[in-house]
């Protein structure tokens, strides 16, 4: 039997259990800001965040406007809006991304679409940042120069 080496993408409906729905002939305006998984099937205008191991579905018939800000994305409909996956974006063969991305971890499906810059989320250049600025480096708060002439 011959195995190919190309990475499979989860299956749409997959078996991840589902917090909320916002079904294919609903429409949403306003703000979501959850924990768990979110399925959006419908058209949603607005931004979405989660933090910890939130994830979003985006469904194929699903249509998103606004900014995304969560660790997991698997999208397999349109999103209109900019991203930032903390963990991880999965882009399925449908999947339309119109907008800039920050990922961590990003898998394309062959078809799928991404228009707008691509930044990966470095983590060790965070984390060197983020110590400097806390530790070490203090300044005093302010430097009184005497200048003569």
């Amino acid at each position: 039997m011959l195995r190919s080496n190309k990475p499979t993408m989860p299956q749409q409906g997959g078996s991840q259990h589902i917090d909320t729905l916002i079904g294919a002939h609903a429409r949403f305006k306003g703000d979501i800001v959850f924990e768990g998984t979110v399925r959006i099937d419908g058209k949603f205008e607005g931004n979405v965040r989660s933090s910890q191991d939130g994830t979003l579905i985006v469904s194929e018939t699903a249509e998103v406007q606004g900014e995304i800000n969560v660790p997991n994305l698997l999208l397999y409909g349109t999103i209109r809006g900019n991203v930032r996956a903390t963990k991880s974006l999965q882009v399925g063969p449908k999947g339309r991304l119109n907008g800039d991305v920050e990922y961590t971890v990003l898998s394309l499906a062959e078809g799928a679409a991404v228009n707008g810059r691509c930044t990966r989320i470095d983590d060790s250049k965070e984390k060197p940042a983020q110590a400097a600025a806390g530790h070490g480096n203090k300044q005093p708060a302010e430097q009184h120069h005497t200048q003569t002439a």
